[in-house]
């Protein structure tokens, strides 16, 4: 597994600020597994790897909202028609190296709502559920093919956390405390 950590403090100096009066980023409930779970299989149609997708809508809400749920997942809805934009999933893990850390397994947001700057404001929501969970680090994954993933590439770019080979990322120390302020 290879890490990368970029030391530059210039991190999200210079993003859209989203108007936060049209969002609101809230943890998905049990009437929210649905619309999540389709929107999972969405950005698996995006990514081109549909068929890859093997978790059922019953998994998924045995995983997230049973007896022994494994992950957490927030919603993104827009506060004109409470319609569910966009979400994340993500879950805790540890590492020998830094102790917790929270994983970011998926963020994704319907086509028409990007670019708007709530991925940036979801995106750092989640640096700030890291900081305040006591994990020193968020760590995550990005698929290197700019043929068609040249936006999400860029969205992590801001964060100064890629480099060239683009595998697994993270955001730690003086640039994870940054990206968590709002």
């Amino acid at each position: 597994m290879m890490y990368f950590f970029c030391k530059r403090p210039t991190i999200l100096t210079s993003h859209r600020t989203p108007d936060m009066d049209a969002i609101n980023i809230r943890k998905a409930t049990v009437e929210d597994y649905d619309t999540v779970y389709g929107l999972i299989k969405e950005m698996r149609e995006f990514e081109g790897r549909l068929d890859a997708c093997v978790l059922t809508p019953q998994e998924f809400k045995r995983d997230r909202f049973g007896e022994n749920k494994c992950f957490e997942a927030f919603v993104v809805e827009h506060k004109n028609n409470k319609e569910v934009i966009g979400f994340a999933t993500y879950y805790f893990g540890y590492s020998g190296e830094c102790g917790k850390v929270l994983y970011l397994e998926d963020i994704y947001f319907k086509p028409a709502y990007r670019s708007k700057g709530y991925g940036t404001a979801l995106f750092k929501y989640i640096a700030k559920i890291t900081m305040d969970s006591g994990a020193r680090r968020m760590k995550w994954c990005i698929v290197n093919d700019p043929s068609w993933n040249r936006k999400a590439i860029e969205f992590y770019k801001k964060f100064d956390s890629i480099d060239g080979s683009l595998k697994q990322l993270y955001l730690q120390d003086d640039l994870l405390k940054k990206c968590a302020e709002f």
